[in-house]
């Protein structure tokens, strides 16, 4: 039988969920953890395929595109690095 608490953290590393009295202290760890900024696209330097992706987003052309006339600016920069990141998921998903 499992018995759950009320204010258990499912993700307490100290009880697994089941309710004890650091389970606050993780959940307010993990909230702070979650509202730190991420990165727009993370990339293995020892992986070509990653390199060419940051490179497609971050590099001297997609920069001179995305901030030269008619270019979208930051937001083109966003959507780069979001539709990078996907490309990068599915590929390592089918490796």
């Amino acid at each position: 039988m499992t018995t759950s608490y009320k204010g258990a953290f499912d993700r307490c590393s100290w009880c697994n969920g089941r309710g004890c009295n650091q389970c606050h202290l993780e959940r307010e760890k993990y909230l702070a953890a979650t509202k730190t900024p991420q990165p727009l696209f993370s990339a293995d330097v020892n992986d070509p395929e990653d390199m060419q992706l940051l490179k497609e987003v971050f590099g001297r052309e997609a920069l001179e595109h995305a901030f030269g006339p008619d270019g979208g600016g930051m937001q083109k920069i966003e959507q780069a690095a979001a539709i990078a990141s996907f490309q990068q998921a599915m590929r390592k998903l089918h490796k």
